[in-house]
Order: C-alpha cells, then sequence, then structure tokens
C-alpha cells in the first residue's frame, strides 16, 4: 500500500510554522547576543592594550591593530558592520578621554558581563523579556559611546567629492526626555501591563503636569497653550472619576468632596490659569449635590449618648457628613459672589473678568439649588444671599437671580421660602432708602395673589369675642354635657387635619402677610420717593394687585397718583401703569365710591398713540388691559361722545401697530359693536352723519372732539392687511360684527380675549402665525379693470372712444368709477 500522508488541521499547521519561526528567532537572538558579548571584550582588550603600550613605549595604532585583527577573526559573521561601527568608536575617542575610559569604563563592562551571566542562569522570564533587556542595555551602551559631552549624537556619513563628511545632532534634554518616556510605553504595552485607574489612586496620587523651564529656552504661545489644554483635560478626568465615585457610593466617599473644593478654590501647581477647571468643579460639584439631596430637611442628630442600630448609626453619619461639606460648598459660592458684591478698597485694586465670570457662575450654582430643593437644609440662608445679589451692578447676575425668583414665586406652595424671600427684600430696599436696582422689584409681580381679604383677621377675632360673649350667657353645663362638647372638639380637629384644613389656614395666613409686606414696600415708595427710579415698578405691581387693597385707601390712592401725574414728568410708561392702577381699583370694590375719573381719561385718550410698531410696541398690552376695563366694563359710565371718540381713536392707533395689536384693537371694537350697538354703529354708516361739526382728531378732550362727524375708513385698510386673520376680522367687523351667518367669525377666533390675540399671533420669535401666504404674481400687460357706469350713455361713448382713441370726443364731462372709486373728468 502507497504512503498516506497525515491530514492536519489549519490551526495546527499555523501553530507548527509560529513555532519553527520563534527558534529560528531565538537562535539569530541569541547569536546577537554573543556578537554583543564578542564586542565588549574586544572594547576591553583595546583599551588595556592602550594602557600597557603608554607604558611600554609602543604606539597605540600598532597594538589596536593587532587588536582588531584578532577580534576580526573571531566575529567573522558580522564583519561589515561591526568593522564600521569598531573604527568609528577608535577614531572618535581622544587623548584627553584616555584616564576617564579608564578607570569607569572597564568596571562597567565588567557589570555588564555579571548582568549577562546573571540573566542567562536564571531562565524563569520569557524570551521577549530577555531579549527586550539586553537591546535596552545595548542602546543604552550605544549612546554612551556616540556622544561627546554627553548632548552630541553622530549621524550617518555622506560620501562627496572631497571626501566623507562626518554629520552629528544636537540632542537637547527634552528630546531625550520624549525618547525615553516612548521607550517605556513601549515596554509597558509589550509587558501587557494595564493602567489601574481606581478612584484612591487618581484622587491621592495626582500627577502634576510637566514643568515648562524657561530659564535658558524661549516656548511659544502655542506650546503654552497646549500644556494648558492638557492640564485641563487632565483635570476633567480627574473630576469625573470622583463626581462618579461619589455617586456610586455616596456613603462611603462623601468626603471626596474635599478635592473638589480645592479645585475650586486653588490655580494649577505648573502656574497654569485653571479659571475653567474652577467653573467645572463648582458645576459637578452642583450636579452630585443635586443628586444626593433628599427632598427633606435633615436634622442633625447626636449619637454619642444613645445606643441607635448599626444602620440608623450609618444613615446619620452620611446624613451629618452631607451637612457639612454642604454648607462647606455653599461658604465657598457665597465668598465667590461677594467679591463682586461688596465695595472693594484702592488697595485691591479693579475687578477682572476672571471674578465676574467665576461670580456668575457661582450666582448660577445657588439658584440651580435653590429650585431643585427649596425645602432643604440652608435654603433661607440662600434666598438671603440671593436677595443682595439681586442689587448687584452687573446685570447678568440680578437678571439671573430675577428668574430664580419669578419661578419660586409661581411654584412654591408651601409659601415659606416666598415669605422669607419678600421679608429679606423690604428690609434690603427700607436699607438702601430706595437706592436699588428695578430688578429687584420686578419680580413681584409674578406672586399668585388672587382672593386675599386683608381684614380677615380683624373678622375673625371679632367673630370669636361674640361668641365667647354668647357662652358666658349660657346656663352653666353639666360635667356630662361639659365631657361630651369636649370630645365634639376633638372629633372635629381630627376631621379637620384629614381635609387639612389647617394647612389652608396657614397657607391663607402666610399669603396675607406677603400681601401686606408688599403693599407696604409700594406705598413707601409712593409716600417718601415719588421721583424715584422704582416708581414704574411700584405703579405696574399696583396695578396688578389694586383688587386685594382694602376700600378705604381707594381714594386717597387716586388722589396721589393724579397729583404725581400733574407734578411729575413721568414717562408714558409710568403714566399707562398710573391710569390703569386708578381703573382697576375703580372697577372692583371701588365702584361704590363717588369718585369721577374724567381726568384719567384724557391722559388715556392722549397716550393712545405713543405706541407704535417701534421699540416700545410691547408696551400696548399695558393699553389694552386699560382699554378693557374702562370702555368695556365701564360703558355704563361713559358718556356717548367720549366713547365714539375712543373707538376711533382705536382704530387710528391699529394702523400702527403689528399685526397682533391690530387684532387686539378690532377686537376691542367689535366687543364694543355687540355690546353697544346702539352707540357704535353711527362710525360704520356713511350715508347719514349725526350733529354738526368737524372731527378734530388733535384735540386733548375726547368730549369735544366731534367723533360722531367721521367714518372708521380704518377698517377698508385692515380688509387688504397682509394677515389673513387681521383681514378676516376687519371684514367682520365691516359687517357689523354679526354674531352668526354670513360675515362671523370661526368660534376658536371669536373667543379670544383682546389680551390672549395679542400673545398667540405675537411674532417676536420671527414667525407667523398662521403661515402668510405668498402674494399673487399678475401680468401687468394684461391686467384689466372693472368699469362701472351711471348709465347706459355714458357707457357707449366710452366703448366708442376705447375704439377709436385718436376721435376726440365732444364729451365734456364724464363720471367714471375706477376700482370702485369715483373720478370727475373735464
Amino acid at each position: 500500500m502507497g504512503s498516506k500522508k497525515l491530514k492536519i488541521s489549519a490551526l495546527k499547521r499555523s501553530k507548527h510554522v509560529r513555532v519553527k519561526k520563534n527558534v529560528a528567532s531565538n537562535q539569530f537572538k541569541k547569536q546577537m547576543i554573543k556578537t554583543k558579548t564578542d564586542r565588549k571584550e574586544m572594547r576591553s582588550e583595546i583599551f588595556k592594550s592602550r594602557h600597557n603600550n603608554s607604558e611600554n613605549g609602543e604606539s597605540f595604532k600598532e597594538k589596536n591593530k593587532k587588536c582588531r585583527m584578532r577580534v576580526s577573526y573571531q566575529a567573522t559573521v558580522q564583519e561589515d558592520a561591526s568593522s564600521d561601527l569598531e573604527d568609528d568608536v577608535t577614531d572618535m575617542i581622544n587623548d584627553e578621554d584616555i584616564s576617564y575610559l579608564k578607570e569607569n569604563f572597564s568596571k562597567k563592562v565588567d557589570k555588564q558581563q555579571d548582568d549577562h551571566k546573571y540573566t542567562e542562569s536564571k531562565r524563569k522570564r520569557s524570551s521577549n523579556e530577555d531579549i527586550d533587556y539586553h537591546e535596552k542595555k545595548f542602546r543604552k551602551d550605544y549612546e554612551n559611546r556616540v556622544l561627546v559631552g554627553g548632548n552630541r549624537r553622530d549621524l550617518l556619513p555622506i560620501k562627496t567629492k572631497h571626501g566623507i563628511l562626518r554629520q552629528s545632532m544636537v540632542i537637547r534634554e527634552k528630546d531625550k526626555d520624549s525618547n525615553t518616556a516612548s521607550e517605556e510605553d513601549e515596554n509597558e504595552k509589550a509587558e501587557g501591563s494595564e493602567v489601574n485607574d481606581s478612584d484612591d489612586e487618581v484622587i491621592q496620587n495626582e500627577t502634576e503636569s510637566p514643568e515648562v523651564k524657561t530659564e535658558n529656552t524661549a516656548i511659544s504661545v502655542a506650546d503654552l497653550l497646549i500644556l494648558r489644554e492638557q492640564e485641563i483635560q487632565r483635570q476633567k478626568y480627574r473630576i469625573g472619576i470622583i463626581c462618579s465615585g461619589i455617586l456610586e457610593r455616596p456613603e462611603e466617599r462623601i468626603t471626596n468632596f474635599t478635592c473638589l473644593f480645592d479645585l475650586m478654590g486653588r490655580a494649577s501647581k505648573s502656574g497654569a490659569n485653571l479659571v475653567s477647571i474652577r467653573k467645572i468643579a463648582q458645576i459637578s460639584a452642583l450636579e452630585v449635590f443635586k443628586d444626593i439631596i433628599p427632598e427633606y430637611k435633615l436634622g442633625q442628630v447626636e449619637t454619642e449618648n444613645i445606643k441607635v442600630k448599626k444602620d440608623t448609626l450609618i444613615r446619620v453619619t452620611f446624613e451629618n457628613a452631607l451637612l457639612q461639606q454642604y454648607k462647606k460648598y455653599l461658604q465657598i459660592l457665597e465668598k465667590t459672589t461677594l467679591i463682586v458684591s461688596k465695595k472693594r478698597p484702592n488697595a485691591e485694586g479693579p475687578l477682572t473678568t476672571v471674578q465676574i465670570s467665576l461670580a456668575e457662575v457661582a450666582t448660577n450654582c445657588m439658584c440651580e439649588l435653590l429650585l431643585a430643593h427649596s425645602n432643604f437644609n440652608f435654603s433661607p440662608n440662600i434666598a438671603q444671599t440671593l436677595v443682595y445679589l439681586s442689587n448687584s451692578r452687573f446685570s447678568q447676575i440680578r437678571e439671573r437671580v430675577n428668574a430664580c425668583f419669578r419661578t419660586i414665586f409661581k411654584t412654591d406652595k408651601r409659601l415659606e421660602l416666598t415669605l422669607h424671600i419678600i421679608r429679606r427684600i423690604n428690609h434690603l430696599i427700607k436699607a438702601k432708602q430706595n437706592n436699588v436696582h428695578t430688578d429687584v422689584l420686578t419680580c413681584l409681580t409674578s406672586l399668585q395673589i388672587k382672593d386675599i381679604n386683608l381684614d380677615a383677621d380683624k373678622e375673625k377675632e371679632i367673630k370669636e369675642k361674640k361668641l365667647e360673649a354668647r357662652r358666658s350667657r349660657v346656663m352653666n353645663l353639666s360635667k356630662k354635657e361639659k365631657k361630651r362638647q369636649k370630645k365634639l372638639k376633638e372629633l372635629e380637629k381630627e376631621l379637620l387635619e384629614t381635609k387639612a384644613e389647617e394647612n389652608k389656614e396657614s397657607r391663607q395666613h402666610k399669603l396675607t402677610e406677603i400681601t401686606k409686606l408688599i403693599f407696604n414696600i409700594y406705598f413707601r415708595i409712593l409716600k417718601n420717593d415719588p421721583n424715584s427710579k422704582l416708581l414704574s415698578t411700584t405703579l405696574e405691581g399696583l396695578a396688578k394687585f389694586a383688587h386685594v387693597i382694602n376700600l378705604e385707601f381707594f381714594s386717597d390712592l387716586v388722589n396721589v397718583l393724579n397729583n404725581i401725574m400733574e407734578t411729575i414728568d413721568l414717562d408714558y410708561r409710568e403714566q399707562l401703569h398710573c391710569i390703569q392702577t386708578v381703573f382697576v381699583l375703580l372697577s372692583g370694590q371701588g365702584e361704590v365710591l363717588n369718585i369721577d375719573p374724567i381726568r384719567f381719561y384724557n391722559h388715556l385718550y392722549r397716550n393712545l398713540l405713543i405706541i407704535h410698531a417701534g421699540k416700545n410696541h410691547n408696551d400696548f398690552l399695558i393699553i389694552l388691559r386699560t382699554l378693557e376695563e374702562v370702555v368695556v366694563k365701564r360703558r355704563k359710565d361713559v358718556t356717548y361722545q367720549r366713547l365714539l371718540a375712543f373707538t376711533k381713536r382705536i382704530m387710528s392707533a391699529s394702523l400702527q401697530l403689528m399685526h397682533n395689536g391690530s387684532l387686539g384693537c378690532v377686537c376691542i371694537t367689535k366687543n364694543m359693536l355687540q355690546l353697544t350697538s346702539k352707540s357704535v354703529d353711527v362710525l360704520l354708516d356713511t350715508e347719514s352723519f349725526v350733529g354738526s361739526g368737524r372731527y378734530d382728531p388733535e384735540l386733548i378732550d375726547p368730549e369735544y372732539c366731534n367723533a360722531n362727524c367721521t367714518l372708521l375708513y380704518e377698517v377698508s385698510a385692515l380688509m387688504r392687511h397682509y394677515h389673513p386673520i387681521c383681514a378676516k376680522m376687519a371684514k367682520h367687523l365691516a359687517a357689523g360684527a354679526p354674531i352668526s351667518g354670513e360675515g362671523s367669525l370661526s368660534v376658536d377666533i371669536a373667543k379670544l380675549t383682546p389680551e390672549e390675540l395679542f400673545g398667540q399671533f405675537d411674532s417676536t420669535s420671527m414667525s407667523f402665525n398662521p403661515a402668510i401666504p405668498p402674494p399673487r404674481k399678475k401680468d401687468a400687460k394684461n391686467a384689466k379693470g372693472n368699469f362701472v357706469f351711471s348709465n347706459d350713455i355714458l357707457k357707449a361713448e366710452c366703448s366708442s372712444a376705447l375704439r377709436n382713441p385718436l376721435r376726440p370726443t365732444a364729451t365734456s364731462c364724464v363720471i367714471v368709477d375706477f376700482h370702485g372709486a369715483l373720478c370727475k373728468i373735464k
């Protein structure tokens, strides 16, 4: 039988091939190691012969030649490479270096031989580690041989016509450090070493960034930026490790916050500016605290003299440590913000942009903490700090605090924090004598104050006194009846607790205190400093909360506002707020008072045309709210001429406003037509005129401007408005504002108020609601008009004139209605 070939898998065959290659490479490497040892022996013999020849008088070159011949016979395998290397070595050695080499080099060679014997005797290392070890030693020896003075290395020579030209390269310490570092990295990769980035190593064994030596060498700006970026990335990595460790096990690693606190208050040890790292540390600590802080308030418990369970002790210890770290963090933020808030003496110098930016980040962190955990510990302390920051000279800090307070006033249900903030604001304004920024007061308009009875406490006291007097008149009860009433009271108290009636009473009491503080602030400003910059904000707040003011203050407040408008040169916005406040006062409880607001009618009529589609268009919302109170709600108290004058002035103002302002004006006119059809309908009648005279739109008093002698021609202009909703409402108004049938509005538009129309169709976000359709393209050559003729004779004359344009006509007078307009041509 023939010989059969053994079948072997591809995996085994590749393994066999790899083993053969490893054996061949090991043999080659062993041969290289032997060659290296032979070279070392050759060098030692060279230097020994040189030393002996100097004593016997024999020339150094002859002995050196004999040694080279003897060694070359032994190293025939590496003829070219070894001989060139030896010639270079001998040529570069000077006579001055003989003494140094004689003392040190022989010892180094002996030590290297001993190391080689030690490695051969100890076979625990792998073959790769052995080769790397000897290769590293050979490179080190080669650098020592070819370096002259420790800072120059020979390169490959260049062969020219005039002979061989030797080359060398200067080596700097930076290059050597980079080379050695790269070699170490390669060795680590070859050995398969892995980096262990544990939390403790990153936190405790912080490796500093390489310092730049600028004593003898200059450094470029690009290098400085690179070093700074490297330092920032390293610190970012460290901050990430610390924060992730705390979030994983906060009970065990709560003390790691100290590392973040150190980064917040110091710069880099290498001298780099780490302002961005300080900001990142503040924001990172903020996010960690927001995650680990509970939703309830913690209390510090001393467990020294109390026996508790192990789990309870762990929990209490963690809560105490959390409060301590949280307090330190807040102290760092407060210290950062105080730098920009207090008055700085001249010795400290002006503020820098770095300090301002750090203060802005710290303010943002405190606002975020207060919004996220308003019921946690130290919330009143944060609120007090933010109240003083609301009066900062930097607008960004004031705006951030103002937005924070507005959000708290809208979302705070317990009202404890809201009451504390308003008390601190009252104290600040009183201490500064009204010399504060307007942002301190503008946040108060976000308070949700609706139905508050400021006399509720007095009424409650009177009611209790009456009950006590009634009880005293009742006969003495028996013991059984007293016990029965006592049990009934306890039962009623439990029922109130289940219904949360006590919480409602406490909330109502806090809301009453808030309202009293607000009016205390506003009335103090009106009385003591009506010329201050806070007057506009004060009037705006009074206009919003005027419905809860006690009735006994109405007449005095109206007189004060009238004196302010007549004696003080107010801005148009302040005048509008004064007018709005008066009419809000007189629209609710003030209807029972006998006060004639005729002066404020004139002020409102005069200021209607001040608002236009420019910078002050958003202030038209104040006019819309005031017109709702004056023209719609108080329409029965307004005279006929004044009502027509306001209607005409409102439609005149609609032509100079944006489309949302025009919609508000048309909506108010629509409401007046529907509620008082017999009065305002006259302005839509194009054939009859009531009374005599001429309409004077420049007259200040609306009673005598003869508004009944004019028409609402603005409606025809609004029917061609670019906004489709505005054009639709103008057509609805021209049809007489019908509720149903032809010309009526859809339900979703008809039910909107003027304020809702103004806000819903606002285009400040650079988008129209709905989208504006593009205009139609018309051909000017083929455009044809519609002709309406008064009689058939005129139609025949015009048609004949158009057929024969050169023939003169004998018509002396032609009346043509072109596009609906009457024209007289002579």
